[in-house]
C-alpha cells in the first residue's frame, strides 16, 4: 500500500500537466484561427451577395470606376 500512496501525487501532477497542455493547445487554435482578428466582415450587403450569388456587383463597380475587366 505505501507504493500506491507514493505514486498518487505524481499521477495527479501528470494529469494536471496533460490537462494544462490540452487547454493551451485549444487556446492556441482559437487564437490563431477563430479570434476576432480572423473573422470576415459580415454586413447585410455581404450576406445578401452570398445568399443570392450576386457576382455582378464587383464587376459593375469596376466598370463604373473605369477599370478594365
Amino acid at each position: 500500500m505505501p507504493k500506491t500512496q507514493a505514486k498518487r501525487p505524481k499521477l495527479i501532477l501528470e494529469i494536471a500537466v496533460v490537462i494544462a497542455c490540452k487547454l493551451l493547445f485549444i487556446f492556441g487554435l482559437w487564437y490563431f484561427f477563430f479570434s476576432p482578428a480572423h473573422r470576415p466582415l459580415i454586413n447585410p450587403e455581404t450576406v445578401g451577395n452570398a445568399i443570392l450569388f450576386d457576382q455582378a456587383s464587383p464587376t459593375q463597380t469596376n466598370i463604373d470606376k473605369g477599370d478594365p475587366q
